[in-house]
């Protein structure tokens, strides 16, 4: 078996290269900036503007007539503590009312000595 040596060049004949694709149609778009004109807040024209500044006087108004009213967590807080009138000696649980409180007292702690407010009911 003989083999030959075949000098390689770096230029290949029309026919052994792969054909190339044709080139690719370009498609021109032209890109136009749209600028909305300059319109202030305070114009009735602005719908939401308007809106939104009707909005923010009501929930002021709002907000004010709820300070008038002292309505706020800590005062509802304070009701409600005067509300729980006895005290468990053993836990130190709030209870409303004297019945609320045996029950308490008899389910919580049976095998305490009922206090003596609790034995007369």
């Amino acid at each position: 078996m003989v083999v030959r040596a075949v000098a390689s060049s770096t230029q290949q004949s029309p026919e052994e290269r792969a054909p190339t694709p044709p080139p690719a149609p370009q498609h021109f778009t032209t890109f136009v900036p749209v600028v909305a004109p300059a319109v202030s807040p305070d114009d009735p024209a602005m719908a939401r503007g308007h809106q939104k500044a009707q909005s923010q006087e009501k929930n002021k108004q709002k907000q004010a007539a709820m300070k008038k009213s002292g309505h706020n967590a800590n005062e509802q807080k304070k009701a409600a503590m005067k509300a729980l009138t006895f005290q468990c000696p053993i836990c130190r649980g709030m209870m409303p009312d004297p019945k609320t409180y045996k029950q308490h007292f008899e389910n919580k702690h049976p095998k305490d000595e009922m206090p003596e407010e609790l034995k007369e009911m």
